[in-house]
């Protein structure tokens, strides 16, 4: 397979290395921090040949770690997928966007009512650690076919006896809304320390081969135009996330760190942040040719493979 032609530096497919520069690529790190969704496993299930690369992987040596921008799996369904691929794995061994967001509160000595516009399951882990969790709305807003039925939101969203909100968090959301955005910005307006966290980022979220959905990245960046407020990403790209992992992992020599993931601007910039190696996957949300139109060295691999199978061929290729 051809090295990737991006006007800053050919990118190489790891099987087209030597067998010399093969083995000195497989000695060159310690530990493996992927992404999941689209690199584990799609919308349908495993991608093909995991389930072995996964196992191998860890028999040559390999410490293997997760950090997954999805909120919307719980923690021991997270477990339970990976026990399927035969890696047992402890909570400690995968980063979850909701727990990495009730480390941060905690570590603010946030005391304050967080107002949430993700999936319950994130919720639900905000409100395990017994913070006051502020959702909704849930109905429509009344339609009376006039000029001025807008003013419906005035009523709405006027000062409240409600609890003082000290953070509003948005992650991803099938049922967000305008509402739910106006929300956001008049918490922010109320309170100049209340704290604007993001969780994921992704632009795009891609479901299989022929169809991706919006992610939350938009919703963030409407956020942040109309409030002035810049988020705080404790999601992949952020470097509150990067420090995090960093600390979590006792990452003494990151270079001794391969990242995997599939998105340049989410797993190769958060892998460039913390000083890892990076190699994208083919498996999941990114082509050749966007690698060929990246333009951002930092959201660029160092190489790249089609799928966690090609670690089974390069094992071979160095015996």
């Amino acid at each position: 397979m051809p090295a990737i032609t991006n006007q800053m530096t050919p990118i190489r497919h790891v099987l087209d290395l030597s067998k010399e520069e093969k083995r000195q690529f497989l000695d060159s790190f310690d530990t493996i921090m992927s992404d999941c969704d689209g690199v584990v496993w799609d919308f349908i299930g495993p991608i093909p040949g995991v389930d072995k690369a996964l196992p191998l992987l860890k028999k040559k040596g390999k410490k293997l770690a997760f950090i997954s921008n999805n909120g919307m799996r719980t923690m021991e369904e997270y477990k339970q997928k990976f026990l399927k691929l035969g890696i047992p794995s402890h909570e400690l061994d995968i980063v979850h966007p909701a727990l990495t967001t009730v480390r941060y509160l905690k570590a603010i000595n946030m005391t304050d009512a967080v107002y949430c516009v993700a999936t319950e399951v994130f919720k639900d882990y905000l409100r395990n650690e017994q913070y006051t969790v502020l959702d909704g709305p849930d109905d429509r807003f009344a339609d009376e076919r006039a000029a001025d039925s807008v003013r419906v939101f005035t009523d709405f969203f006027t000062e409240s006896d409600s609890p003082r909100v000290g953070a509003v968090v948005l992650d991803i959301d099938v049922n967000i809304s305008l509402a739910h955005l106006m929300k956001v910005k008049c918490y922010l307006e109320r309170n100049p320390d209340c704290i604007l966290i993001a969780g994921a980022t992704d632009y795009i979220v891609p479901l299989g081969d022929r169809m991706d959905v919006i992610g939350p990245g938009y919703f963030i960046d409407i956020l942040e135009r109309a409030t002035g407020r810049e988020a705080l990403i404790l999601g992949k790209p952020g470097q509150a996330l990067a420090d995090f992992v960093l600390e979590q992992f006792n990452v003494k020599r990151p270079k001794r760190v391969l990242f995997i993931g599939d998105m340049l601007p989410q797993d190769m910039g958060f892998a460039s942040l913390c000083g890892f190696q990076k190699l994208l996957m083919l498996s999941g949300g990114t082509t050749l040719d966007m690698v060929r139109a990246q333009k951002v060295p930092a959201q660029l691999p160092d190489f790249y493979m089609n799928s966690f199978a090609d670690f089974i061929q390069l094992y071979k290729d160095v015996q």
